[in-house]
């Protein structure tokens, strides 16, 4: 990126630097500096094709680990496995894939935001040139409506207004001047500058151009953009560190299992079988299907309440959010000016105004100027009525409020002359016509408009404004300016009609009327939501490019603890290391005047310290650290940049929505640790029968086919009953979990142990008498096929609640688990009811009486395991 200060030079300084003059380059120049500069455009980024992006969803350890074992059960032809665990492994593909193929094209929405065409003077003459042949040296003509194509040092400043907030997230309009400033202002303040990818909004001006490209501050924010790479999601890593865990688990067991066979005698081909099956009943490869179900259900539910994720692995993470790094304005705030107070010198209003059915002398001479001496216009019948300047629509939109017609004020007070307003005189003057009289109106800063006046309007009638009223204005000026409401002075004046137009230098004698309060006002459920993040254990913090008095006013009214250290300034940061930043951000609620750079440092501080941080934003500066986040979050209103870097856009601009989406992210993992916890549990319980069984001499218990189908039964529709399961009462009462919580953590491995003990004692006791009866053993294992499924299905209500038992909460509450266990008896007995398919899976008809009675021990377990989860898991709860 261009390095040099730019402005700290005078206009005549960056000229002979460039070797250029107000006239511009010369032809011959032309073509040497864009052999030197190249095009003035943005790097592209090839996308990866699409075979490659495919490939790549293979890389999940889970995934790699069911390849495995479909290879193996493959090998030995358990060919129903394979089918079950292709489907999960293809399932899963083809949504990632869907998803990647559609992700992030920042840099492409970066180049759209470079006119085409741009209007430069060389060997002065205007040329209007490609966007792209800009160089250098060139002087650009700015005019009202203009894209700015590059970075460019003001010469000629005539009312020059732009709009920054794309680049900087400055919410108001900004005038620009050929001032020298300091070397430390930020670029917010930088207004003798301009920038590639902002908008020329008011006046018109000539700037020098000193950077084009990558090196201009819109090109470092691409290469931001290019260079941050995407965080894995925490349910990323916790999958791949579950799927590593199993696999080592699983292969020791089975290892374990199939010594064990050999040595108590078993043959070898019957131990492999049995081994392998086990191998893949014990991997949950439901649980790949579960998990995307879960996630898609949930990007649903999410866009319900008004907000899009746009990445499948994204969603979940949103439960892990324990920090929001949050934008100012049109997200905490409304994202407009709006006119918050009138003060006259008897009185104060505050918005929503409500007058008597007559509005007294100084409240009528407000508005009459509020409107008059305004050059912001009202369409009927169009999407936007009102145009203008941001503060000049908030004074006629409030003028319209109270019912008065700004054309009829028109036409009764006639505009004669005017004084316009400009960034470096802060006033506007406008006399209208008034019988015999004219009346002149003042409005501005004021500072600057106070001097003028020498009297002020009580009740109608004029009085001297004494030095010491002055002094109680200036008071409440300050008071007003600390709770971020920016003042305008009003004033009026009266002459006659011949006299001839007021020059800039002979304003005075004007009698001082009031002041109008505006500040883009707090959104109405802000402070609300702020609380409900922090009952949740989550904090928000306030990143904005606006003064930080500004973002103070606003962070004290939400709710934040604003504290004399709390609020810091881009430049600030600048002066401390990445080490000091982390250190001291748990201190620090708001950060003001910040850049795209400040924002991804802001972000890697609370990551270093182990919290999961979403960021907001609307604007192209804030897509580097949308991407750099671990939740990316723009605005509907933002910009595509800022939209294609995040991983949710909310439709509604309501933090609100923020909080909404990391109820359903909760909501996602507490399901994913149901399934995963009901799945691996079942596959445990086969691995602990069958072993028990060889440790003790006994003949097999199940059969590698049997095994395989009740596996089957497993991870289908009950885990996919599962995955829907519903909030659970105060989940936003619940701290955020660390980034490094597993999926199965202390309680949920217990959770396992408790189910697979209870259910194994009763299991293998039962298995142990039934081989003391005089029963065949085709029978003994059709039992206990039928015992082991039952038990599998019916404890899928155990795993409803981590929280709390069954006992307090309705087993009933989530239809779709119902509709699941049913469905999974109905797979369970289709291999007991027909010859064909007993003769498959070697099992033969059992008769009503004991499916009554295997029933009741199921539900004895459930209950059983229910009392277990009361006495020792949530006595506390």
């Amino acid at each position: 990126m261009n390095t040099q200060s730019w402005h700290t030079l005078s206009s005549k300084e960056v000229l002979l630097k460039l070797e250029t003059t107000v006239k511009g380059l010369t032809i011959s120049e032309v073509a040497i500096r864009a052999e030197r500069y190249g095009k003035n455009r943005l790097p592209s980024r090839k996308s990866d094709p699409g075979w490659k992006v495919f490939l790549r969803q293979f890389m999940s350890p889970m995934i790699l680990v069911l390849i495995v074992a479909a290879g193996v059960s493959f090998i030995f032809g358990d060919l129903v496995d394979v089918g079950v665990i292709s489907v999960a492994v293809l399932l899963n593909t083809f949504i990632g894939f869907g998803q990647e193929y559609k992700a992030s094209k920042a840099l492409e929405e970066l180049q759209s935001l470079v006119q085409p065409v741009s209007v430069v003077l060389r060997e002065g003459r205007e040329l209007s040139i490609s966007a792209e042949d800009v160089l250098p040296g060139d002087i650009l003509e700015l005019r009202t409506g203009d894209s700015v194509t590059a970075d460019a040092r003001i010469i000629e400043s005539v009312d020059l207004m732009t709009n920054e907030s794309a680049l900087t997230g400055e919410s108001l309009p900004l005038h620009k001047t050929d001032l020298v400033l300091q070397e430390q202002v930020s670029i917010a303040e930088r207004v003798n500058m301009v920038f590639a990818g902002t908008s020329i909004v008011g006046g018109r001006g000539k700037a020098v151009v000193v950077a084009t490209g990558l090196q201009t501050e819109l090109g470092a924010i691409a290469n931001l953009v290019q260079s941050t790479q995407e965080s894995r999601t925490p349910l990323q890593e916790q999958l791949g560190r579950l799927a590593t865990w199993l696999a080592w688990i699983v292969v020791g067991l089975v290892v374990i299992l199939f010594v064990l066979g050999i040595v108590t005698g078993r043959e070898v081909k019957e131990m492999l079988e049995l081994s392998v099956a086990l191998a893949v009943a014990a991997i949950p490869e439901g649980l790949v299907i579960s998990v995307t179900v879960i996630l898609a259900i949930g990007m649903q539910r999410v866009l319900h309440r008004k907000a899009l994720i746009r990445r499948l692995v994204a969603a979940e993470t949103l439960g892990s959010v324990s920090v929001i790094c949050s934008d100012k304005t049109g997200t905490i705030t409304q994202g407009e000016m709006r006119v918050t107070h009138l003060i006259t010198s008897k009185e104060t209003w505050t918005y929503p105004f409500s007058f008597e059915a007559d509005l007294q002398t100084s409240e009528r001479t407000l508005f009459e100027v509020m409107a008059l001496c305004n050059d912001a216009i009202f369409v009927e019948d169009d999407q936007d009525p009102l145009r203008g300047s941001p503060t000049e629509r908030a004074l006629l939109s409030a003028v319209l409020e109270q019912n008065l017609d700004p054309a009829d004020l028109a036409k009764t007070l006639p505009r004669i002359w005017e004084i316009p307003f400009n960034s470096a005189d802060k006033f506007m003057v406008t006399a209208h016509a008034s019988m015999k009289k004219m009346k002149v109106f003042l409005k501005g800063a004021p500072d600057i408009v106070l001097p003028f006046c020498s009297s002020r309007l009580i009740n109608g009638k004029k009085s001297v404004l004494t030095q010491e009223q002055r002094t109680q204005l200036n008071e409440q000026i300050l008071t007003f300016s600390r709770r971020g409401i920016r003042l305008i002075a009003i004033g009026v004046r009266s002459m006659e009609v011949t006299q001839k137009p007021l020059s800039r230098e002979e304003l005075d004698q004007f009698t001082f009327v009031g002041f109008v309060g505006l500040r883009d006002p707090l959104r109405p459920e802000a402070r609300e939501q702020i609380k409900a993040a922090y009952n949740a254990g989550i904090r928000t913090v306030i990143v904005t490019g606006d003064h930080p008095e500004t973002a103070r006013a606003i962070g004290v009214e939400a709710g934040l603890i604003v504290g004399d250290d709390s609020v810091v300034i881009g430049t600030e940061l600048d002066a401390w290391s990445d080490e000091e930043l982390a250190r001291r951000v748990p201190a620090i609620s708001i950060y003001a005047r910040v850049e795209p750079r400040h924002k991804i440092r802001i972000v890697h501080a609370w990551q270093s310290r182990g919290e999961v941080v979403a960021m907001t934003g609307d604007g192209v500066n804030d897509a580097p650290a949308l991407k750099s986040a671990d939740m990316g979050v723009a605005v509907g209103s933002g910009t595509e940049v800022a939209k294609q870097s995040a991983d949710m856009v909310i439709l509604d601009n309501n933090l609100g929505t923020i909080t909404a989406a990391i109820e359903e992210g909760r909501v996602m993992f507490d399901n994913v640790r149901k399934t995963t916890v009901y799945l691996i549990s079942g596959s445990f319980t086969e691995l602990i029968l069958v072993g028990g069984s060889l440790l003790f001499g006994l003949p097999l218990p199940l059969l590698a086919i049997q095994i395989l189908w009740i596996n089957l039964v497993t991870d289908t529709f009950p885990a996919i009953g599962l995955t829907i399961e519903p909030a659970e009462k105060g989940i936003m009462q619940q701290p955020p979990r660390s980034r490094t919580e597993p999926i199965l953590d202390s309680k949920m491995i217990q959770l396992i142990f408790i189910i697979a003990g209870v259910t194994n004692v009763l299991l293998f006791g039962l298995y142990v008498w039934l081989l003391n009866t005089e029963e065949s053993i085709e029978i003994i294992r059709s039992i206990m096929f039928i015992a082991v499924g039952i038990d599998t299905l019916i404890f899928a209500f155990a795993v409803k609640s981590f929280r709390r038992t069954i006992f307090r909460l309705n087993p009933f509450s989530n239809p779709w688990l119902i509709v699941g266990v049913i469905l999974g008896f109905g797979i369970l007995i289709i291999p007991t009811i027909h010859p064909f398919i007993q003769e498959i899976f070697e099992l033969t008809p059992i008769s009503l009486s004991v499916w009554g009675l295997l029933l009741m021990i199921g539900v004895v377990k459930l209950i059983a395991i229910e009392i277990t989860k009361e006495l020792f898991l949530f006595r506390k709860t």
